[in-house]
This record gives structure tokens, C-alpha cells and sequence, in this order.
């Protein structure tokens, strides 16, 4: 029996067992020891997981895994315990789902920091010893019967968790496995005991035939066997450019009978057509923006700046350099204030801003119009500096709103997604809109793309696309899903005639290969796809982009003002667009267009049902039209003289014009110590450090020492000895109450008055550290006018930014910040043979504890660094408090 006569017959044995139990009584809630009441597909899809379970295989969805590892609880088919593996922003969703449908279940939620699961596994280990103490006849039991835990957890703790025999395992999100190469792929599947596995992911193929290998080797690899096997067998079905069109359709009608036997899919629009499920309609729009003339400058910049590798790429130029090339040209697409020098200075928000980019401006209408019908929104973006762009913009024009992105701790994270996932009752006015749920969620797609429930929100704008469009599908699906109430509308913002253009054309030729295999609609789960650089692309693909940019014509770029862009023009384009989620088709759950900002100015209707496919991007045709389009840029060039914009940091313009800036610079500064000096005032903040060579072996290295009191009374643990007591701080220059500000004004007034003094005259900057001396007492009384006593400091740290107009107007510790201060304090505390003492920073108001660990990483780095002693303490309260 040969490779695919074995799969063959695999399919079979399986299609088999589903006719056998063909006529058996339908499962009800009861059954599976669910209080949910589950739709008519959702049983069927539990089923087919039982009957799946007995051949140990299968792929699913959340809430009938949850009833299949019930039943199997309650029908007593498996003991436990279960593994349950997902992505950290869906953890919080998976454990509400099983406390909830799933009851009689017990539940471990194993995350978090390193402390607290070692206190997890010392909990379980005693558990088990205590049972096996009481009957040692048995296997001791666990203390749970499902363990949930993220992938990144798996790896780190593979040690403990590999030695436990999981029954039945769980992988959402599972497309992760789809290279078999990585290193979660290699640890699960050859150090963990897991016999039956459930895969979920709504993306089993994204790119090319070896991820569904990968997916599929790691359910059932005694079936599926060897890669080299599979893609022998199916070389053709995978291969859109195949000519024989006869022996492909037989391989892609063998492989869907293959895959039909082992993968459960059922798409929305199959759901809604059959009557199961209800959905609003989705509308999902294509807008082509233009080019501003800042952006066309840019962009012509980086293609001239580029033009050597751009020519060398007919001879095969490094994917590294094609992927710088690309990243820059996606930025100037995106808004040219990616760059660093090209925003005006001084930095201040205006309209400078939105006038910088055509993607923006057509954001501006858009979200004006959402906003005044009382829409809700999720802008996507690839990039977190574009986000740091739109939260800018979101601010000017007052918009309330949540941002997530991959730097949000875990708690903000879910506190957002509560927040924004507020409903607004009907008859609400605008100020209670904003009371109840933000008006725009900015999220990073990477971040935020997979596994978030926001069907409270009923629009849905990328302005950036994935080069992988399955990502972008998924994202999509935080809107339109089960529980929407609204219909949905989808804008994507492209770029007309740019990279952006490509990326989108190659990506609808890049959804043919799924479309063949598994069907349309392949984005119906959850599932994202992780890398570095540009995700998704490997570099055929990033060669195909560079080739497709012959798209640009080079003489109408070098125009001033070809994509003059008109508002009156730009409004009417928006009211169109937004006129199209009422335009229902009956026959048609879903519905995609593409309108083009210049056709409008042309006069022409610009609405294209469907996506156009006016670009020939085929490769033969563009390695013929890129040579040309190189050929007729160069002509342009010899023309157009302009020079090349200067997009580097400032460090990178001439000499001369870093030493112009650095005498301006100095002579601003003399002015204002002179201004100050006149008023009577002398800074108090300390320069940057000077730090020591090389001590080699030293005789003090240093140390960090954990202590319980008052760190504002340093002479209880250090008598006699010179002392900085370091205090965080933010810049708003309004002294606060409670906490460490009552005792530092216990301590003495001069304090909080050189604090905001420093405020006052405009010397009160993020990282600044101001050094305060104490000579006199909370009475005003000079201490050494009483007794002798030791030297004592008071080190304020600028670590947090304020802005009233934020919902918490006081920002998080900035950790660059504070390091900044940590240098500067431990320098001066080693000039003056001085201790620093400070309250655990953050302990006090929940900090994230992973955030401890990197500012106790920084104590002992300084303190070694300076041959300092750091003294951190515990204020312990008393029993009456």
C-alpha cells in the first residue's frame, strides 16, 4: 500500500464510523455536563469530536471542546487530566467559558510569574502526596481536572509539565504548530505524553502545503508520515502555477476527501445559508487613498536611495536588503512621521499632522461620520509606532479610546477589553457613550488580531494590511462573529499605486491556495501567525513585492501636485462608502468592494464590486515590466534633480549642521541658567554620569539589601552614615497626598517647595533627577542648630508623564526613565559616600511583578556598577491601620 492509498484508507475507516452512528440519539446539554444550551451545529460538532475521540484525532472550536472534555468527565471516558494551551490574551476568555459552561470541571489557571507557579506546583505535588498517603493502591489523583496555560509557559516549565500524562490535549490557536521546525512544534511532540490531541485553529493553511503537513503529522503522524511523502503526493494541488490543470484537480479532490475525514469546518456563511445561525451582513470595502506630496517626496526618496539594490535585484539582491527596502517604502505609506526629522519642530499636535498622509485624511472623514452616527471602531495597525501616530491624532481631535498592543500587560489588557466592550443603552446621550465604552480601539493586529471578543464594535478599519491576508481575516472576526447585533462594515485603507497595492494583490492570489484546498471562508476562527521583520513573508515573496512596484508610474510621481487632494472630493468618497453597509444583496451574506479616490476626481463612479484584478502581477510579466519601470525611473532621476530627503536620526546629518544644533543648543541653555540665575533660582537637577572604568575585581562590588521600615528614617538602619532617600515622581508639578508625599513632608517642607519651584521655571523633565538637602525639620527648624548630624538627600525621580485629558492622567512608571535616574542617583551617592534607600517601587499600587524583576535587575547593576549599597524597604503597616 502505497502513501496515498494509506491516507485513502485511513479516510475511509473513519467515514465509516460516522455511518455507523449514523442513526444514534442525538447528545443533549445534560449529557455532556454543560449548562449551556448548545445550537443544532455545535451538537453535531461534539459528536464528531466523540467519535474522533475513539480514533484519538480531530480539530474544533471552543465551547464544543469544553463539552467534549466534559463528557468525557461525566460519561467517565477519561479520568483527566486535560492540557489546555492558547495564547495569553485568550486565557481570560477560555477560563470564564469553563467556569461557566463547564462547572463540574476543575480548573487550573497556570500563569504568571515564576514565584507564583512554583507555589502552584508545591500546592499540586503536596496534593498528590496526601492522596497517595491515604491509598496507595491507586494513582494519586490531581488537584484539577483541566490545567490552561499559554504556549511561551509550556517551554519554559516543560521540566514539570512533561511529566504529567495528559489524556487529552488541547492547542488553540494552532496554526503555531504549522512549522515543524520551531521549537514548541519538537518539545510538545517529543517530550509531552499526550496520545489524543485536538487542534484548533481557523487557518490550517496559509502559505504553501507543509504547514497542513505540520498540522496533521502532529495529530496522526503514523497516517500522514514523512513531508517528503505528502508533498510528492500532492505536488501539483499545491502549485497555483501548475499546466496540468487535469492531474492538479485529481490531487485537490483527493486531499479534500483526506481532509473531510479528519477536519471539522464549517464557515459562518455555510451556517447562516443553512438556517442554523443568524449573522448580520458583512460589507468589506477596499479604499485606495492617494499619495500626499509630503509622502510622494519620501517616497521617491527612499526608491533613490535604494536604486542600487533595486538594480542589483535582477541579479538576485539579499532578502535582508529587500526587506529593508520594503519595510521603508510601507512607513511612508503609512504616515512619513514614522521617520525620524521629518516631523516640524517643535513637536506640537496641529494638523501638520493629518495633512501628512493620505491614509490619515481619509481616516479624518471617516471617523468623523462613524463618530456622529454613534459607531464603534477597531483600527488595526502592523506597526506600534503607527499606533503611537494615531493615538496622537486621536488626542487632537478628543476621540475617546483603548489601545492594545504587544507591550500591554497582561491585567491592562483584559481591563480594555472590558472597557471598551461596554454596551451603550438605547436613548444615551454622547457624553454617556463616552462613560460606557471608548469610541475607537486601537490595537496592533500581531497583538490583538486572534481570540478578543468586540462585537461591540460594529466597524472595522486596517490601516495597515499583513502580508498574510488570513491575519488580517482573523482580526476581522473580533467584530463579526457570534453576538453581533449590527452589521458589520470592513475598510481596508490602501495606498494607491504603492507597495501597499502589491502587498494586496499578491495577498488575494496568495488566499487561491487555501481556497483550493480547504474552501472560501477559511478565516472563520481564530488564528494569527508569528515572525519577524514582515510576517508571512519569506523572500519569494518579499522578491515578488519589490518586482510589483513597476506599479508606480515614475513621471507622474515626479509631478508636484498629481494627488492634490480635495476635502469636498474626500467627503463625498466617505459618505459613499459608508452608504454601502445599508446596501444589503439578498442573495449574498457577505459583500466585498473597492473604490479609488482618483476615479472620483475623474468623475467616474469609483464603487467595484468584487476586488479588481487590473494589475498583472504574474512573475514573467513582472521581471519584463520592472526592468522597464528601472530603466524609465533612472530617466527620471537624471531629470529631476531633488535631493534626497534627510529620514535618519539627527546624529546622521553633516557635521556641520550637528555642530550648528549643538552651539544653538548650548546658547539656549546658557540663556536660561542666566534668566534663572536673575530670578533667584539654581537647578537643583543632577547631570548625567560619569561612569567609573573598569574596576576589575574590586573589594566592593556592591549590593542591594531588602529591609522592612520607614525608608524616609534611613538612620534606623544606617546611623552615622551619609543617606539619599529616592522618591518617584511625576511632572506635573502638583505635590501629591498620602503615601511616601506625607512622609517626605514630614520629613521637610523644602521638599515639595524645590519640587514645584523646579515646575515652575520650566526645569521639570521626564528622567530628570533633582537632588534636595535636608537641613531642617518639618518645624522649619535648622538641624544643626540642634544636635550634629549626618549628610541626608532627598533624590526625586521624573519617572511618570501626567496629562489630564487621559482617563488615568498619570502614566505608568517609564522604565527607561527610571533608569536614567537610577545612573544619576548612584553616581552622585558614590561622589558623597552615601547609601540610597527607597520604597519597593510599584509595590504598593499593583505593578505588575514582572516589572519588579527588571527595576531589581537595575538596583544591582548600579549598585555594582558605582560600588554602592541599595537598601529596598517593606513598609510594614500597623495592626490598627
Amino acid at each position: 500500500m502505497n502513501y496515498e492509498q494509506r491516507l485513502i484508507a485511513a479516510a475511509k475507516y473513519t467515514y465509516a464510523d460516522d455511518s455507523a452512528s449514523a442513526d444514534a440519539q442525538p447528545l443533549s446539554s445534560a449529557d455532556l455536563g454543560v449548562k449551556a444550551t448548545l445550537k443544532l451545529h455545535q451538537v453535531e460538532g461534539v459528536s464528531w469530536l466523540i467519535r474522533r475521540y475513539r480514533l484519538g484525532m480531530g480539530l474544533g472550536k471552543t465551547l464544543q471542546a469544553i463539552s467534549l472534555l466534559s463528557y468525557l468527565k461525566v460519561a467517565s471516558r477519561s479520568p483527566g487530566p486535560f492540557l489546555i494551551l492558547c495564547p495569553l490574551s485568550v486565557i481570560d476568555g477560555w477560563k470564564t467559558e469553563l467556569t461557566n459552561f463547564a462547572p463540574k470541571l476543575k480548573v487550573i489557571n497556570y500563569v504568571g510569574e515564576k514565584e507564583h507557579r512554583r507555589s502552584m506546583r508545591r500546592k499540586m505535588y503536596e496534593h498528590a502526596t496526601k492522596e497517595s498517603l491515604q491509598d496507595v493502591s491507586k494513582m494519586p489523583s490531581l488537584a484539577f481536572d483541566v490545567l490552561l496555560t499559554t504556549y511561551d509557559i509550556s517551554l519554559i516549565d516543560q521540566e514539570f509539565l512533561s511529566q504529567i500524562p495528559w489524556h487529552y490535549t488541547i492547542i488553540d490557536e494552532a496554526q503555531r504548530l504549522k512549522n515543524a521546525q520551531r521549537v514548541l512544534y519538537s518539545v510538545l511532540k517529543g517530550r509531552f505524553l499526550m496520545p489524543r490531541k485536538l487542534l484548533m485553529t481557523g487557518t490550517p493553511i496559509q502559505n504553501n502545503l507543509s504547514e497542513l503537513w505540520a498540522l496533521m503529522h502532529f495529530c496522526m503522524p503514523s497516517i500522514f508520515g514523512t513531508l517528503e511523502q505528502f508533498l510528492s503526493a500532492f505536488k501539483e494541488a499545491g502549485d497555483p502555477l501548475c499546466c496540468n490543470i487535469g492531474k492538479a484537480n485529481g490531487q485537490l479532490k483527493i486531499l479534500k476527501y483526506i481532509l473531510g475525514a479528519f477536519m471539522l469546518r464549517r464557515t459562518k456563511s455555510q451556517l447562516v445559508e443553512s438556517g442554523t445561525l443568524v449573522l448580520p451582513s458583512l460589507t468589506e470595502i477596499t479604499v485606495m487613498a492617494p499619495l500626499v506630496e509630503l509622502q510622494k517626496r519620501v517616497y521617491m526618496s527612499i526608491l533613490r536611495k535604494e536604486l542600487p539594490q533595486l538594480l542589483a535585484l535582477s541579479s538576485g539582491g539579499s532578502t535582508r536588503s529587500l526587506q529593508n527596502i520594503v519595510i521603508q517604502l510601507r512607513k511612508a505609506c503609512s504616515h512619513p512621521y514614522l521617520f525620524p526629522g521629518i516631523e516640524p519642530e517643535p513637536f506640537e499636535e496641529g494638523e501638520h499632522l493629518v495633512q501628512g498622509s493620505g491614509k490619515l485624511l481619509v481616516l479624518d472623514c471617516l471617523l468623523q461620520k462613524l463618530h456622529a452616527s454613534g459607531h464603534r471602531v477597531l483600527i488595526f495597525t502592523q506597526m506600534t509606532q503607527t499606533l503611537d501616530i494615531l493615538q496622537d491624532y486621536l488626542e487632537l481631535r478628543k476621540y475617546s479610546y483603548e489601545r492594545l498592543d504587544g507591550s500591554v500587560r497582561a491585567e491592562e489588557r483584559f481591563a480594555a477589553i472590558r472597557s471598551f466592550g461596554q454596551r451603550l443603552s438605547k436613548g444615551s446621550s454622547d457624553s454617556e457613550a463616552d462613560d460606557c465604552g471608548a469610541f475607537v480601539f486601537i490595537i496592533s493586529t500581531r497583538a490583538g488580531g486572534v481570540g478578543l471578543n468586540l462585537v461591540t464594535a460594529d466597524t472595522v478599519i486596517f490601516y495597515e494590511q499583513d502580508w498574510n491576508p488570513q491575519v488580517d481575516r482573523q482580526a476581522l472576526q473580533r467584530a463579526h462573529r457570534i453576538g453581533q447585533m449590527k452589521d458589520v462594515l470592513s475598510i481596508q485603507l490602501i495606498t494607491r499605486r504603492t507597495v501597499d497595492e502589491v502587498i494586496m494583490r499578491r495577498a488575494n492570489q496568495k488566499l487561491q491556495l487555501s481556497h483550493n484546498i480547504i474552501g472560501k471562508d477559511t478565516a472563520d476562527g481564530d488564528g494569527k501567525e508569528n515572525g519577524k521583520g514582515i510576517p508571512g513573508a519569506d523572500s519569494g515573496d518579499l522578491r515578488s513585492i519589490v518586482l510589483g512596484l513597476h506599479i508606480l508610474d515614475p513621471l507622474e510621481s515626479s509631478k508636484g501636485n498629481s494627488d492634490k487632494v480635495d476635502l469636498s472630493e474626500l467627503n463625498a468618497m466617505t459618505e459613499k462608502i459608508l452608504a454601502l453597509r445599508k446596501e444589503k444583496q439578498l442573495d449574498k451574506f457577505d459583500q466585498k468592494f473597492e473604490m479609488n479616490y482618483m476615479d472620483i476626481l475623474d468623475g467616474s463612479c469609483s464603487i467595484t464590486q468584487g476586488i479588481s484584478g487590473s494589475v498583472d502581477l504574474e512573475p514573467v510579466v513582472d521581471e519584463i515590466s520592472y526592468q522597464s519601470w528601472i530603466e524609465k525611473f533612472k530617466e527620471v532621476l537624471q531629470t529631476n534633480d531633488t535631493p534626497t530627503m534627510e529620514m535618519g536620526s539627527k546624529r546622521k546629518l553633516p557635521e556641520e549642521n550637528n555642530l550648528k544644533a549643538e552651539a544653538a543648543r548650548k546658547k539656549a541653555e546658557e540663556k536660561k541658567i542666566s534668566k534663572w540665575e536673575a530670578l533667584g533660582y539654581h537647578s537643583l537637577c543632577v547631570k548625567d554620569p560619569v561612569f567609573p572604568a573598569d574596576k576589575g575585581n574590586t573589594s566592593d562590588p556592591g549590593s542591594v539589601h531588602f529591609v522592612y521600615g520607614d525608608c524616609t528614617h534611613p538612620s534606623k538602619v544606617c546611623p552615622s552614615e551619609p543617606t539619599i532617600i529616592f522618591s518617584c515622581v511625576d511632572d506635573s508639578g502638583s505635590w501629591g497626598h498620602g503615601g511616601m508625599f506625607n512622609a517626605l513632608a514630614r520629613l521637610s517642607p523644602s521638599i515639595s517647595m524645590a519640587y514645584e519651584q523646579a515646575s515652575e521655571f520650566g526645569d521639570l523633565h521626564l528622567g530628570d533627577i533633582h537632588l534636595i538637602e535636608i537641613t531642617e525639620d518639618s518645624s522649619g527648624n535648622s538641624r544643626s542648630s540642634t544636635s550634629p548630624h549626618t549628610p541626608q538627600w532627598v533624590a526625586l525621580a521624573v519617572v511618570q508623564s501626567y496629562n489630564p485629558r487621559r482617563k488615568v492622567p498619570r502614566s505608568n512608571i517609564s522604565i527607561p526613565n527610571l533608569e536614567d535616574c537610577l545612573s544619576k542617583a548612584s553616581y552622585v551617592a558614590a561622589q558623597k559616600s552615601a547609601s540610597i534607600h527607597m520604597p519597593r517601587i510599584g509595590y504598593q499600587d499593583g505593578t505588575d511583578r514582572s516589572e519588579w524583576y527588571t527595576i531589581e535587575r537595575l538596583l544591582r547593576k548600579y549598585a555594582a556598577i558605582f560600588s554602592i549599597k541599595i537598601f529596598v524597604y517593606y513598609f510594614r503597616r500597623s495592626a490598627q491601620a
